[in-house]
């Protein structure tokens, strides 16, 4: 065929391309629509009666998976004419091939990486259709000018029927095959290992096993890769594994390949924007802002997963500086605290009231707060606080152990001479059984002997909560509609209501149908509402109609639609939660976590339910220790005990979970 030449009246060639044993390859324009194509010419020469199967092949193979953004698609099969037995018109691609690019050098691992995945999706989608290519090569994977990969030329693909499950020919190009695929009886995943070898040599310059075709099978049988440090070291456990001699220690299937390379991609990327974010004085800062959106463009992350990501990074570093902050205050409110203890010991309490005032002024920020605080302590040093007029044996303790040990020692010799049921001074005045607890106390000390710091005091004690294992329980989602509907506080639920109430009826009366379909018009009603709420930016509302509809359309058994709700859900209340992380609402920020993670489980996504889990301790832990410091011993206690239910739920429980375990021990509790 000649360039310029008009084939069958509508393709004009424009450019030869490339040949092969069966076939040749021109640009051509489509004169009725102006577009390029890519124009493949088979041969009759090549394609005697016993290769049409082949070329049958190819066409239902491309007909199955037509128009997957990384498959190279036909557009249509021409019949031919004259020496050729057919034209196939294909998508053009405007690029390189793979082959091409390697022989300018070995490719830098983010170009790798995103044509490694590019590579599974494309065999995710051919493999789903019972498809395998068993040609992987560097010329059969073409570019587009974005580096965008696309499989092409499925001329000898393999397509599996509902009983077959092995290939026993051997076929493709022995350099890039499987071992398997040289003896027979090979499956798919001899398309995964050639792609692995693509990648070794893309990120290598070189191939893995050398020498001649005898030679090279012997040492991929064995599993000898050579020279793999020469990969990068992120790579190195991944290429090990997929070019493993044995099948069963290999990838099994071209998603497990992609989600290990989304992973390594993933890892980099947070390796990557951890050093610029480190870098920033001011996490504002656009051109902080500017640079993270070229590695996210980079790595070809979406939108969501990069946000996700470099809004864990800000929170790390905002924990790692808090921490630091924190580590600095407590050692010098510890300072504060052993000269209090030191002049307590001398009973030197104006200087004790100094020492603690010091360590109160370097805890409150807020200027308002601090002069309130200034005030109480010159009065606490000002007045003498008598005691109450009806102590408790506490009160009264605490006054003891401020004796002086003669004074101690005289206490003791009045008590053993008097009754003190009737003759207390008559400024303490104690129960019964205060007295005798008092009196119970008295002997066991000895306070002749002991400086009132020795003097254990008595320990305020909290309420057990009861099992742990039974603070976070999920409803069906009848109950928890019924619920949600059951305290309107926003106009749209009164709506929301009408349509529950509907259902409520039906649902008495046994009318099954109407019911289901007034649950799936609840769905659709509260879908709207969330739609809505997002151009307003409220966030909770938006997470909590997502959800509701969620609960909705799971009734109404519309999974799919249940699905999507769930991950939307799920995506608007991390963020409503990390908007909470901002404003120290560590409370609702854990509350939202859990909801989100209730939500990415509902989808099964076990990784971020994991990690909404490790930031909701995280957020919990901080709401406890708070309370804690401020002695609001029931409020930590039941923080802590949720935070032990969380672990309960994670397959690797964070320090956090350690931690809380550890302090819930050092509470008294009541049962």
């Amino acid at each position: 065929m000649q360039i310029d030449q008009l084939i069958l009246g509508k393709y004009r060639l424009l450019e030869f391309l490339n040949s092969g044993g069966f076939s040749s390859v021109f640009r051509a324009r489509e004169e009725m629509t102006n577009r390029i194509v890519a124009l493949k010419a088979l041969a009759k020469t090549a394609y005697p009666a016993s290769r049409m199967k082949f070329l049958l092949n190819e066409f239902q193979a491309m007909s199955k998976i037509w128009g997957h953004p990384n498959i190279v698609s036909i557009h249509t099969v021409e019949p031919g004419e004259d020496d050729y037995v057919a034209w196939i018109v294909m998508e053009y691609v405007e690029g390189k091939s793979l082959h091409e690019l390697m022989q300018e050098g070995a490719l830098v691992l983010t170009d790798a990486l995103n044509i490694g995945l590019d590579i599974c999706r494309g065999l995710k989608a051919a493999h789903v259709h019972k498809i395998m290519h068993r040609d992987i090569k560097p010329q059969n994977i073409l570019l587009t000018t974005e580096k965008e990969a696309k499989v092409a030329d499925f001329s000898i693909a393999r397509i599996f029927g509902e009983t077959t499950e092995f290939a026993e020919t051997m076929a493709g190009t022995r350099r890039y095959m499987a071992p398997e695929q040289t003896y027979g009886s090979y499956d798919y995943r001899a398309d995964l290992y050639s792609t692995a070898l693509i990648l070794y040599q893309a990120v290598t310059g070189r191939f893995p096993f050398s020498g001649e075709n005898k030679e090279m099978d012997k040492k991929k049988a064995a599993g000898e890769i050579e020279e793999i440090d020469r990969c990068p070291e992120v790579l190195r456990n991944f290429l090990q594994k997929a070019l493993h001699r044995q099948l069963s220690e290999r990838h099994q299937s071209a998603t497990e390949m992609y989600e290990e390379l989304d992973r390594i991609r993933q890892d980099e990327y947070v390796k990557q924007a951890s050093e610029l974010i480190d870098a920033s004085v001011n996490s504002s800062n656009p051109r902080l802002a500017e640079a993270l959106e070229r590695y996210r463009k980079m790595f070809r992350l979406s939108l969501a997963d990069a946000e996700r990501m470099n809004q864990n990074l800000f929170f790390q570093r905002r924990q790692k500086e808090e921490n630091t902050k924190r580590e600095k205050l407590l050692t010098q409110v510890e300072r504060y605290y052993t000269r209090a203890v030191s002049h307590a010991e001398n009973r030197d309490y104006p200087s004790v009231l100094a020492e603690l005032h010091k360590a109160s002024r370097l805890c409150i920020d807020d200027q308002g707060l601090s002069k309130i605080v200034d005030n109480l302590f010159h009065t606490l040093n000002t007045v003498n606080i008598p005691l109450s007029a009806d102590p408790t044996v506490e009160e009264v303790v605490s006054l003891i152990q401020k004796l002086p040990d003669s004074e101690s020692g005289d206490l003791r010799t009045w008590l053993d001479h008097q009754k003190l049921e009737t003759e207390a001074p008559t400024d303490v005045k104690l129960t019964d059984t205060e007295s005798i607890d008092f009196r119970t106390w008295l002997d066991h000390q000895k306070l002749e002997t002991e400086a009132p710091a020795g003097v254990k005091p008595i320990q305020p004690r909290v309420k057990a909560s009861g099992s742990y294992r039974l603070v976070i329980e999920e409803a069906s989602p009848e109950y928890l509609l019924d619920q949600v509907h059951s305290d309107i506080q926003y106009p749209h639920e009164e709506e929301a209501l009408r349509i529950f109430q509907q259902i409520q009826i039906f649902e008495q009366q046994g009318r099954t149908r109407q019911w289901l379909a007034l649950y799936n018009k609840l769905g659709k009603f509260y879908q709207k509402q969330a739609s809505n709420f997002v151009k307003k930016d409220e966030l909770e509302l938006v997470a909590n109609c997502y959800t509701r509809a969620r609960f909705a359309y799971t009734v109404a058994e519309k999974q799919r639609l249940a699905r999507r709700n769930a991950k939307k859900g799920a995506v608007y209340y991390t963020r409503l939660a990390r908007q909470f992380e901002l404003q120290r609402s560590w409370e609702e920020a854990g509350k939202s976590y859990i909801l989100s993670a209730y939500n990415h489980g509902y989808v099964n996504m076990p990784t971020l339910v994991e990690e909404c889990h490790r930031m909701a301790t995280v957020c919990y832990f901080n709401a406890a220790e708070s309370a804690h410091l401020n002695n609001e011993l029931q409020t930590a206690y039941d923080f802590y005990m949720l935070i032990l239910a969380i672990g309960e739920k994670m397959s690797a429980p964070t320090k956090m979970v350690s931690e809380a375990q550890k302090l819930i021990s050092e509470i008294p509790v009541v049962d």
